[in-house]
């Protein structure tokens, strides 16, 4: 079979982000650049280039009419799957956010043979509301954090028992792989989006470092994003500078290579 190069998956992945646009702007679901492709929309305006995914964060409740309404609308190519929706009738995928798969296509990563195999596609992460109190919102996140990885643990087979922590691990097997997702969904909607002073994508790798106002994800622009517009929160530099740092420079030679070492290829194109 032939594998996509990294220019034929940002090809296919723009692809899914136009599409999803075309939903969000056609259903008034606020939604924003993440991530890596946050900072590829403001330093490169499109992909890193040596980025092999693509981020979305978008308000707790756009985030839920979105689970509500994307497959009802899809056209078939294009199809959410997460652990509230499942996939082919079974829960098969679960992380505490979602993803929007091309289904013509098959996307192994690194060190997940065997456990799942996705068409290529994007996160979509819920952004939700956080208490007030800088200790606090530190607090949640780290529970938030602890809710995640018995997600994670919960599906290593038990010979890997001791490839990380055991006692995590033991923990998570005491209750269902679907028990621990809706654990986590719940406790991060323990503040309500619309309530709260401070909201963030908590599900994401960067924790409290996610956190802001959350007048930051109230406000909205469009960026140059590979010859089309997409949307992103308008105060992008509050968000990239507080996770990353000088986000304008560029990483070392050596890190300049995709994190999830993917193997792509077309469903249709066999040997």
């Amino acid at each position: 079979m032939e594998y996509l190069d990294i220019d034929r998956i940002h090809a296919a992945l723009l692809d899914i982000l136009k599409y999803f646009d075309a939903f969000c702007r056609r259903n008034g679901l606020r939604y924003s650049l993440s991530g890596g492709t946050m900072i590829g929309a403001v330093r490169h305006k499109g992909f890193i280039p040596w980025d092999d995914d693509a981020d979305i964060m978008m308000p707790r409740p756009d985030y839920n009419r979105f689970l509500e309404l994307f497959n009802a609308q899809s056209d078939g190519r294009y199809m959410v799957i997460s652990h509230e929706i499942g996939r082919n009738g079974g829960s098969w995928y679960i992380k505490c956010y979602s993803k929007v798969e091309d289904t013509t296509t098959v996307s192994i990563e690194e060190g997940l043979r065997g456990i799942a195999q996705f068409g290529l596609n994007i996160d979509i992460f819920p952004v939700d509301g956080v208490p007030d109190n800088p200790a606090e919102q530190k607090k949640f996140c780290n529970a938030v954090r602890r809710y995640k990885r018995r997600v994670v643990l919960r599906q290593r087979p038990l010979w890997r028992l001791f490839q990380g922590p055991p006692l995590a691990h033991l923990q998570s097997r005491l209750h269902s792989l679907e028990y621990w997702a809706k654990k986590c969904d719940d406790f991060m909607c323990t503040y309500d989006y619309d309530k709260a002073h401070y909201a963030g994508a908590i599900g994401g790798l960067h924790g409290v470092d996610e956190v802001h106002p959350k007048q930051v994800f109230e406000e909205y622009a469009d960026y140059d994003f590979e010859g089309v517009k997409l949307m992103g929160i308008k105060d992008a530099h509050a968000y990239l500078s507080k996770i990353f740092g000088d986000y304008m420079q560029l990483p070392p030679e050596r890190e300049r290579s995709g994190k999830h070492k993917l193997l792509v290829y077309y469903k249709d194109k066999k040997d």
